[in-house]
Parts: C-alpha cells; structure tokens; sequence
C-alpha cells in the first residue's frame, strides 16, 4: 500500500478482520460495543466521516458496525461493565 491508512480505519479493520468469524449482525453490535465502549470520541468521529464518505480502505464489517453503533444497537451491558486490566 502506498499510504498508510489513518488510524481509524487500520484500528477499525484490525478489530473487523478478527470479528469476521462471528455471523454479520453479531460481528457488527460486537464491533460497534468495542467502538462505544474502548473509543475516544475524535477516534469514532474521525471513522464516523470516513464512513459516510464511503472510504473504500473500510472493511464492509466496519462500516456496517459503524452505522450500528450510530443507531445506538449496542450491547448496553457490555458497556456498563468496567473493562478489566
């Protein structure tokens, strides 16, 4: 790759690739958790506006827990609960 990607997208297709396993719907609230919960706000809005400028170099499993995480689909629970470590 010529460019490297910004980090809103290399972090966010990182974490696609390895939920790829996972069925669409549960892969995209899984990823659009991880967005509301472990994400600083510049970091989700940065990938909001690469989103809806339909960035090619996002993963598809990305873009769609994006547009999750921006309807609010989350798992509510999961965010709620501290993160160990």
């Amino acid at each position: 790759m010529s460019a490297e990607l910004p980090p809103e997208i290399r972090l966010g297709n990182d974490i696609a690739r390895a939920l790829h396993h996972l069925p669409a719907d549960e892969g995209a609230t899984a990823l659009a958790t991880h967005l509301k919960k472990f994400w600083e706000p510049r970091l989700r809005r940065a990938l909001v506006e690469r989103v809806r400028a339909d960035d090619p170099r996002v993963d598809p499993l990305l873009a769609r827990a994006t547009a999750t995480y921006l309807e609010g689909d989350v798992d509510r629970a999961e965010v709620a609960e501290p993160s160990g470590g």
